[in-house]
């Protein structure tokens, strides 16, 4: 028997990609002029230019290699929730970044989550918020994503938001987590 498809997402939904990112940020960039640490708790947009304002192009710290040896899971029961997910669930992450950020991402989740076996790994030009080249289709299948385009350009008809609501998501009115005791409540 076919298990229903739960594809999820990594950044900010499986990991804590904002605080990596703060702490990536506040390491490089500590000793420059105007250097005021990255706070999480003001974010307030989603290219985090409002507590990182140093970075010129934010894909250079997705990609830096300081980024994923800070990366954590977003909540302390993600992996737990994860595993027991994987037996009911046919689990496929799916995620956008560069060439380089998805080569680390694979290495990472193949490390922290080797349970997981498929990943649909998107390089859409400049990390374009769209996953709708993904086929989700099929009845019953589940995407949770943190960012509402992603949840809008898909086709799959069971679709949640994931985490905190912020500007550039408060327009959704799906279901919605807001973290992995949610998930595990409402999907297990």
């Amino acid at each position: 028997m076919n298990k229903r498809k739960f594809f999820v997402d990594m950044d900010s939904t499986i990991t804590n990609s904002v605080k990596s990112f703060c702490d990536t940020y506040n390491k490089i960039y500590q000793y420059y002029p105007d250097f005021k640490p990255a706070d999480t708790n003001k974010l307030q947009r989603y290219d985090l230019k409002d507590i990182c304002p140093l970075v010129n192009n934010p894909l250079d710290i997705f990609d830096h290699d300081l980024f994923f040896q800070y990366l954590e899971f977003i909540n302390n029961n993600t992996y737990e929730v994860l595993e027991k997910l994987n037996k009911k669930y046919q689990l496929i992450v799916t995620t956008i970044g560069t060439p380089i950020n998805l080569s680390k991402k694979s290495i990472w989740l193949s490390d922290k989550l080797p349970f997981i076996k498929d990943y649909i790994l998107l390089r859409n030009d400049g990390c374009v918020m769209d996953k709708s080249i993904v086929d989700m289709s099929g009845n019953g299948n589940i995407f949770m994503d943190d960012v509402e385009s992603n949840l809008m350009s898909s086709n799959c008809e069971n679709k949640v938001l994931f985490g905190k609501r912020f500007d550039w998501n408060r327009k959704w009115n799906g279901n919605w987590c807001l973290d992995w005791s949610d998930v595990e409540e409402i999907y297990l």
